[in-house]
């Protein structure tokens, strides 16, 4: 009986093949969140099934305009105010954002890549997106209006 002769006991890895007869769905549960100036944002967004090799990415805005928030094959940087919530992890991919500023203001869209043809990365499945207003004691920001801040303490007579 040699080495080979016996069959070896399944691998397990967290979040690889697991549910391999599942379809791939991504998950972004938040349409709009509201967060106060200097305090720490998250982004939730959550994955299940057999997916295809390609990063997950949070990009900020859509189309031409967008900007990578945070890319799941670069290392995480201690300086960085973009950390994950649960890392390591092949499912949850939720981020925060710490000391968040009036320029955080957007919209968030967490989206599974996959290899494209020669390599190139292609867009395979994108969440529906995470409107983010951010709070102050000047006012109120998003990405569509602003509300400055009432008064208080004054009285009209």
């Amino acid at each position: 009986v040699g080495p080979f002769s016996t069959p070896n006991p399944p691998v397990s890895v967290p979040g690889v093949g697991a549910q391999a007869g599942q379809p791939f769905k991504l998950h972004q549960p938040q349409s709009k969140v509201s967060v106060l100036a200097g305090q720490t944002l998250t982004l939730n967004c959550t994955t299940s099934g057999a997916a295809p090799p390609g990063a997950v990415r949070w990009l900020k805005g859509w189309d031409s305009g967008n900007k990578t928030i945070y890319d799941q094959r670069d290392e995480p940087q201690p300086q960085s105010r973009v950390m994950r919530a649960v890392a390591p992890s092949n499912m949850d991919f939720t981020i925060l954002i710490r000391d968040v500023q009036p320029e955080d203001m957007g919209t968030y869209y967490c989206v599974k890549f996959r290899k494209g043809i020669l390599g190139v990365e292609e867009v395979f499945q994108r969440g529906s997106g995470t409107e983010v207003s951010v709070q102050g004691e000047w006012g109120s920001w998003s990405s569509s209006w602003w509300e400055p801040a009432q008064p208080r303490g004054l009285c009209s007579g």
